[in-house]
């Protein structure tokens, strides 16, 4: 099931999980990490990739709120800012 994602509201953050993490029992936790955090969902197919939203006020706020929350995540796990892509429309002569 794809996510219904708001990049106008949010900026999302992909968040790679140690093995060894507790988070991958129970994703949805990662919410309580920061509370600007909200959990998304798995990324993928890959359990170990969870998806995390931070509303846009609080992320393009003072810089210093913006490293407090990507610490409280690096304490977790590997954490990627998601962009939105554009998609490309192809032409249907293009086989």
């Amino acid at each position: 099931m794809a996510l219904s994602l708001n990049y106008a509201a949010n900026t999302y953050l992909a968040v790679t999980l140690p093995a060894a993490s507790s988070y991958l029992t129970t994703p949805e936790s990662l919410g309580i990490v920061h509370p600007a955090v909200a959990h998304v969902g798995q990324v993928g197919e890959m359990p170990d990739v969870q998806l995390v939203s931070v509303p846009k006020e609080e992320w393009e706020g003072p810089q210093g709120k913006r490293e407090e929350i990507l610490q409280a995540l690096k304490a977790v796990g590997k954490v990627d800012v998601q962009a939105p892509k554009q998609r490309a429309k192809r032409g249907g002569d293009e086989l």
